[in-house]
């Protein structure tokens, strides 16, 4: 919960040769041969530091597969990044050891590429038969070394109507972050598109119920969408990737860097919908391949004020991971200050997200009103305390 200067992000891709040869794949005609050389690697990592970035991306490609992984994971730790993620198929993680060895040269958060809760269409989707088994293997590794979990699920024809369930798959395997990825039209998609593609309005319905069984689990800050218009998240526009900043530069096997704020509109157009949209100056539109695929049926403009009433939360409720942070913290000192709390996170890898008290104040109203914590007021100082018994949360640390 060190304070985050600015929020930034810093994106290495290592390389864009894969162990996997998905069928959705936005990089499928990238030259696999290219691998970013360590040396630069390291001045991208020492640069982006200095400038000021708090959070080091690693993606490929499958960046699991560099033999100097470790290394850079190591340097990035060296030169101060506590917030360390990589974005995996999961494939190499069924390996106990060599995720030990990740989260001990800092890896604090590992973004798995989940496409199903099905063996057979997931092994399909990635072109590697065991595939799933191998990731679901490196998924529980990865939670008994207790780091920040999360999965980006690449929305296609084979998975768009059970999404609630695929969800509550991962929720109970000990994820409870989500990003809905709609798949950009282009490399293996494009040449898949009449087998995977599946339009927007179609997705709509299940985007919903998605969003509701996240908010039913006690999660509903915990799912976003990218590649989404927000008219098609009615009453939750704002859980669409892009209303906001990115905050976030990319840099590629090549050198070469890219702004996502200042590039987002590349392959955008908007149509006729967008003119009466009240989102009109803060989306971006439609990507220009899906409209030359699925045209501009069904886009409805949004309303500032269609605000959808939230699920109520029931069943089994789950904790995100700044709440098992919060609790864990609690497990050591009960009954700690919000300025304790910020000084005991310093050890918790969990709790890399959090930036400040902010943070603390939110996590524990959310743990309150899950029954789990509670609080007290006295001379300016707030104070937080586990509520006995905590099994609840003992179940998900």
């Amino acid at each position: 919960m060190e304070k985050n200067v600015s929020g930034k992000c810093y994106e290495l891709i290592l390389n864009y040769n894969c162990n996997a040869r998905c069928r959705f794949c936005s990089q499928g005609d990238f030259d696999k041969s290219l691998n970013a050389p360590f040396s630069a690697i390291a001045r991208n990592i020492y640069s982006a530091y200095k400038d000021g970035y708090r959070r080091l991306g690693l993606t490929g490609g499958e960046p699991l597969i560099r033999p100097d992984i470790l290394k850079t994971i190591a340097l990035g730790k060296s030169v101060g990044f506590r917030f360390i993620r990589v974005q995996t198929n999961g494939i190499k993680l069924a390996d106990q050891s060599f995720c030990r060895a990740l989260v001990k040269a800092g890896l604090t958060f590992c973004k798995f590429s989940f496409t199903t809760d099905s063996p057979a269409d997931h092994d399909a989707l990635v072109g590697v038969p065991g595939a799933l088994k191998k990731a679901l293997a490196g998924l529980e590794n990865m939670r008994r070394l207790k780091i920040r979990l999360g999965t980006n699920i690449l929305v296609n024809r084979l998975n768009y109507k059970r999404l609630p369930e695929i969800i509550k798959f991962y929720l109970g395997r000990g994820i409870t972050n989500f990003v809905m990825i709609y798949p950009v039209y282009n490399g293996a998609m494009a040449a898949n598109s009449e087998k995977l593609g599946v339009s927007l309005p179609s997705c709509e319905p299940y985007f919903e119920k998605a969003v509701k069984t996240m908010e039913a689990a006690g999660l509903p800050g915990e799912i976003l969408f990218l590649n989404t218009p927000p008219c098609f998240l009615k009453g939750r526009e704002k859980l669409a990737i892009g209303l906001d900043l990115f905050n976030t530069l990319v840099t590629d096997p090549l050198g070469g860097r890219t702004d996502l704020d200042a590039n987002a509109d590349a392959a955008k157009v908007k149509g006729a919908p967008c003119r009466s949209c009240a989102l009109k100056k803060k989306c971006r539109g439609a990507d220009e391949n899906y409209i030359a695929n699925f045209g501009w049926a069904g886009f409805v403009p949004a309303k500032r004020t269609e605000v959808a009433k939230k699920t109520p939360a029931s069943g089994r409720l789950y904790l995100s991971d700044n709440e098992k942070c919060l609790v864990e913290i609690l497990r050591l000192k009960d009954g700690a200050s919000t300025k304790e709390v910020l000084a005991l996170s310093r050890n918790i890898v969990l709790c890399r997200d959090c930036s400040d008290g902010n943070a603390v104040m939110t996590s524990a109203a959310s743990l309150i009103s899950k029954g789990l914590v509670k609080s007290s007021f006295e001379r300016g100082i707030y104070r937080w305390s586990l509520v006995k018994p905590c099994g609840a949360a003992k179940k998900q640390l």
